[in-house]
């Protein structure tokens, strides 16, 4: 399921040597090993710069089956919104319950995930996810309400489960910027091929006369794609860590900055952002394809970008190399909402958003780097907590804003953006470039 992101407006997340048994030739039912297969085809470019175990193959194809049906997902809920005829303080009251939803399981869901293991935590997230996406099919307030609260509750739980899962199976620290680069651009590529699959759909809409029966045909479709995404996670191996002494919190000082920082960007986020795709619909008439087309360009822009980031971050310094990203984003955000035109608005929003998400794997990973092996979960739940708590805020504040006036929210996001970019560079220059993990 979806996640956004911690310092940026979306995300992913590690870096000791694994156990022998990852390693281990096990016997393999036949869909484990045919995705093994696929895996090999699609990441062979990639070989020469990370090493491939079997559980990195595995959890890449989790996440690319998983990141088309986001793809298809993400796009039919703004408008389908908008045909049941909710306004934006309803959406932005959805939005508001999935985060606090999430900011409340993310404590208990990280401490089952250190002590009990992340393995059936993340199973158990992506089978949740399935009735939570027919809930909203089905199309009634009151299950509306149900289907964002079990969201935010998978959410939770797939965010700090299956992160440290990808972390411990790196096997090389030096090598972690690269991994959570290649997953951001496998994760941006197969969401593009997700959001393609909005535009039959609405030509289904058009023959039938009946957008609503079409997008909640995109629905079921989307909660068929999760459910598969949990057969290769079962052939996971999964690193148990032993936790050092009594259960903790401790986290370290330059996680509480990245927290506080991230929180800020959340709120900014919250307003003018994460209800984007109704303000496309209300604004300009978008539909589902126009928004699916729009995550497509930004996807691929944006998948390019990352791919440059392990470079840019070494060349200037991972701070200075967000907040140059997220300050060169702020023009286009506000272009963007003088525009009077869907193409101008469209094509400015793409560019700002790929500027925007470029940074993520390399702030994940240096969150990732910051602590030991046993506290990753609870890093990924400080983190997180702080961006869905605030963000929550945000985004209700938004959709009443929205209301009042169609603009106001993303001329607030960008004045919020610009705070928080100055803040990033004062407070952390020179903390994120530390090569060596603080434990």
């Amino acid at each position: 399921m979806h996640v956004r992101g911690h310092l940026s407006e979306t995300s992913h997340t590690h870096c000791a040597l694994p156990p022998r048994s990852l390693r281990a030739r096990v016997k393999r039912p036949s869909v484990v090993r045919s995705a093994l297969g696929h895996a090999d085809r699609w990441l062979s470019a990639l070989r020469p710069r990370v090493e491939l175990n079997r559980n990195l193959k595995l959890l890449f194809v989790l996440q690319s089956v998983s990141a088309v049906g986001n793809g298809l997902l993400m796009p039919l809920l703004p408008p389908y919104f908008l045909h049941l005829g909710l306004t934006g303080s309803d959406v932005g009251l959805l939005n508001g319950v999935m985060g606090l939803s999430m900011a409340f399981a993310l404590l208990p869901s990280a401490v089952i995930a250190d002590a009990k293991g992340r393995k059936n935590l993340a199973l158990a997230s992506l089978a949740l996810g399935v009735p939570a996406v027919l809930l909203v099919a089905a199309g009634a307030r009151e299950l509306l309400i149900s289907a964002f609260v079990l969201l935010g509750l998978t959410n939770a739980a797939a965010n700090v489960s299956l992160s440290p899962l990808f972390a411990d199976s790196v096997e090389k620290v030096e090598q972690m910027d690269s991994v959570y680069a290649y997953s951001a651009i496998l994760s941006l590529i197969f969401s593009s091929v997700g959001a393609a699959l909005t535009w039959p759909l609405i030509g289904f809409a058009s023959a039938s006369g009946n957008a609503v029966a079409a997008y909640r045909l995109g629905f079921a479709a989307s909660a068929l794609l999760f459910a598969l995404s949990i057969l290769p996670l079962l052939g996971v191996q999964e690193r148990r860590v032993t936790a050092r002494g009594r259960p903790s919190l401790k986290v370290s000082p330059v996680a509480l900055k990245l927290a506080g920082l991230g929180a800020l960007t959340a709120f900014g986020a919250g307003v003018g952002i994460w209800n984007i795709g109704y303000w496309f619909s209300r604004k300009h008439g978008a539909e589902a394809p126009q928004l699916g087309a729009m995550n497509i360009a930004s996807n691929l822009l944006m998948a390019a970008l990352t791919a440059a980031a392990p470079a840019a971050s070494a060349r200037l310094g991972t701070v200075s190399a967000v907040v140059a990203l997220q300050v060169a984003s702020i023009p286009l955000l506000v272009a963007m909402a003088l525009s009077g035109s869907l193409a101008w608005a469209g094509a400015l929003y793409v560019l700002r958003s790929a500027l925007m998400n470029a940074v993520n794997p390399l702030v994940s990973s240096l969150q990732m780097r910051l602590v030991r092996p046993d506290e990753r979960a609870r890093m990924t739940m400080l983190s997180t907590l702080a961006w869905q708590v605030v963000g929550s805020a945000g985004a209700v504040l938004g959709g009443y804003l929205l209301d009042l006036n169609v603009d106001l929210p993303i001329y607030v996001t960008a004045a919020v953006y610009l705070v928080q970019s100055a803040l990033l560079y004062i407070v952390l220059r020179g903390a994120g470039e530390a090569s060596k993990p603080d434990y």
